[in-house]
């Protein structure tokens, strides 16, 4: 019995295929049936893709730059910044692999849903998913740790710390999905939940609000390692819509 591909092939090979629709690299600059083939695939994600040549040259620019970043981060096997030795440095290379791999999802979804200017909202991300659950497998439900350090969980995400959390730029949806996974242990159940938490654990880290020593000590590092891949999966989701 063959193994089942791993979730970093599952991209590459989702990515080749959906790279070929575009391939020759700039054909579509002097090919308007190119440029129309191109525009139905897109249109499985949003029918309002533009047919010509400077949309379409946008687009790929934009999912090679988001497919790759994301890429690299799921390729990043033992991630560490600082000393290898070290659990600190363990510990932050894991944070910084989630980062990663969110922005290139990040600018994958601006590609993918054709906002390729301003900020993506939670609805756009919300529209992805939708669009592209029936190529995702139900969620396996994802369970907070078992952890003693309940009190400092409790004073991280008490009131006081929650107006630093705001004050260095978290939104108050990050901080409710936390509250909900780690301190009233709900697990999450959806794919959408699953984006959700990637995204406050991404924003805890960029902005400074989570340090490392907590992700040890929390025994997050897991948890930071399947929604890394969960995003690469949501990603290779709707990369297959195209590619159908």
């Amino acid at each position: 019995m063959s193994e089942m591909p791993s979730i970093q092939d599952k991209l590459k090979t989702v990515w080749g295929n959906v790279d070929n629709i575009f391939l020759p690299n700039d054909s579509w600059w002097n090919d308007d049936d190119k440029c129309h083939k191109i525009q139905e695939k897109l249109s499985n994600l949003n029918p309002e893709h533009e047919k010509t040549s400077e949309h379409i040259d946008l687009v790929y620019k934009v999912l090679s730059r988001g497919v790759n970043l994301t890429q690299a981060a799921i390729d990043w096997e033992h991630p560490a910044i600082g000393s290898e030795r070290n659990f600190t440095g363990k510990a932050r290379g894991i944070q910084w692999r989630l980062v990663i791999a969110y922005s290139g999802f990040e600018i994958s979804t601006k590609g993918l849903i054709n906002k390729l200017e301003g900020q993506l909202n939670v609805e756009d991300f919300k529209s992805l998913i939708n669009k592209c659950q029936s190529n995702l497998p139900n969620y396996s439900p994802l369970n907070p740790p078992a952890s003693d350090s309940s009190k400092s969980l409790e004073k991280w995400l008490s009131k006081e710390e929650e107006s630093i959390a705001k004050f260095l730029g978290l939104r108050s949806k990050d901080i409710h999905a936390l509250k909900d996974w780690m301190l009233k242990s709900r697990p999450i159940q959806t794919w959408e939940d699953a984006f959700f938490l990637a995204k406050a654990f991404r924003n805890c880290t960029t902005h400074g609000f989570l340090v490392p020593r907590k992700v040890q000590d929390w025994k997050l590092k897991p948890i930071f390692k399947v929604l890394t891949e969960n995003l690469a999966e949501i990603l290779i989701a709707a990369l297959e819509k195209i590619e159908s």
